[in-house]
């Protein structure tokens, strides 16, 4: 069975541009980045325009941290905000 990624990932490209923006299509589209295009960086920012999206949706929070468990999360995550580490 052959695999059309660059179809597959055509078809992505359209689904995160409808309007309204849908968070499941980014969290869908930032695994298909991290598990075939090994793009972290890509795939983390997909990964967060899905939570910006839908703040409160716990799965795709659990999906952006199941990909910086499984990444190492150190050299792909961008740097969280901290109140609490701004005084050091």
């Amino acid at each position: 069975m052959a695999r059309d990624y660059q179809r597959s990932e055509e078809c992505f490209r359209r689904a995160v541009q409808v309007t309204p923006p849908d968070g499941e299509s980014f969290s869908e589209y930032a695994n298909f980045l991290w598990t075939v295009r090994k793009d972290y960086l890509a795939a983390e920012e997909t990964y967060l325009q899905a939570m910006a999206l839908e703040p409160h949706n716990s799965y795709f929070a659990s999906r952006y941290a199941n990909f910086l468990w499984s990444t190492g999360g150190e050299d792909t995550c961008f740097p969280l905000n901290n109140s609490s580490n701004s005084n050091v």
